[in-house]
C-alpha cells in the first residue's frame, strides 16, 4: 500500500453517498431514458465519485475510454504526460516548492492516437509530441509570465486544438510562477503539472455550446472544477487514487461555494 503524499494526507474523506450506480444522473439522464445497449456496458463502470453532473473514474483511460462512446462529449480537454521524464522532486533539486510523485507514463513517449477520435479536442503539452499529431495551425499559447521576466522554467505552455473554427492561435495571459500566481494564491498546489482552473475555464469557453466535457488525464481535477463553475457536465479519469481524492474534494469545495 502506497504512503499518502503529505499534502494530501489530511484531505477530507469523500462522502460515501457520492458513489452511485453509473449511469444514473449522467448528462442529466436516468437509466430508463438511455438505450438498453448503452446501459448494459455502462453499468460495468463504477465511479470513484459522482454528484450533480461531475463523475470521476479511477483507472487507466486507455482501458476506460473505449467503454464510453465519443459522441457523449462536446469537448475533450486534457493535460496528458508529455513523455519528457519530468523531474518532479523540486525541493530536493533546490528549485523551491516540494517534492511530488513522478507523473505516471511520463518516462516513455506519449502516443495521443487514442484521443484523436474526438471531434473537439485540446491537448496541453502537445509541442512535446507534435510529431505524433496531424499537422495543425490551431494552437493555444498560455503566457505564464504575462510578458515579465524569465527564469529556468518555461515562459509559456502550448496546447494543440482540433475542432475550433476561425482563428489559428489564441493566447491566454495568466501569471503562474511558484507563489506568484494570478489565481488560487492561497490554495496548496497538489500536482507537479497542475494548471490553473482559470485556464481550463477559458479553454472550455472557446468552444461555444459545450455542455459535456471529458478529461482522461484528470490529475487533481482542474477541468472538472471549471466545468462545475460553468454548470456543465464532466467526466474525469485518473489512475492515482490520491489525485482522484484531491479532485473530488476540490469539486465538493466548489459546490459549497456555489451554493
Amino acid at each position: 500500500m502506497s504512503t499518502p503524499l503529505p499534502h494530501l494526507r489530511n484531505q477530507n474523506v469523500i462522502p460515501v453517498d457520492c458513489r452511485g450506480s453509473f449511469p444514473e444522473h449522467l448528462f442529466g439522464l436516468q437509466a430508463a431514458e438511455l438505450p438498453p445497449a448503452i446501459v448494459g456496458w455502462m453499468q460495468g463502470l463504477n465511479p470513484y465519485y459522482q454528484r450533480d453532473g461531475i463523475t470521476i473514474f479511477r483507472g487507466d483511460c486507455k482501458k476506460l475510454l473505449p467503454l464510453i462512446p465519443p459522441f457523449f462529449f462536446d469537448l475533450v480537454l486534457t493535460d496528458p504526460p508529455y513523455g519528457i521524464n519530468y523531474k518532479t522532486e523540486q525541493k530536493s533539486a533546490g528549485r523551491g516548492g516540494r517534492d511530488y510523485k513522478r507523473v505516471r507514463g511520463d518516462d516513455r513517449h506519449f502516443d495521443p492516437s487514442h484521443l484523436l477520435v474526438y471531434e473537439r479536442l485540446i491537448l496541453w503539452g502537445a509541442n512535446y509530441y507534435a510529431h505524433m499529431l496531424p499537422r495543425s495551425t490551431r494552437w493555444i499559447v498560455w503566457d505564464k509570465r504575462e510578458g515579465r521576466g524569465q527564469n529556468c522554467q518555461s515562459d509559456c505552455e502550448l496546447a494543440w486544438l482540433k475542432g475550433l473554427p476561425g482563428v489559428t492561435t489564441r493566447t491566454f495571459y495568466h501569471k503562474w510562477n511558484g507563489a506568484c500566481r494570478a489565481s488560487e494564491r492561497h490554495e496548496q498546489r497538489l500536482h507537479p503539472t497542475q494548471k490553473p482552473v482559470a485556464l481550463m475555464r477559458w479553454c472550455i469557453e472557446l468552444f461555444k455550446g459545450t455542455r459535456t466535457i471529458m478529461d482522461p488525464y484528470m490529475g487533481v481535477g482542474g477541468t472538472l472544477v471549471a466545468a462545475k463553475q460553468l454548470g456543465l457536465t464532466a467526466i474525469g479519469i485518473e489512475f492515482d487514487e490520491q489525485y482522484c481524492r484531491a479532485a473530488a474534494n476540490r469539486v465538493e469545495a466548489t459546490s459549497r461555494l456555489l451554493n
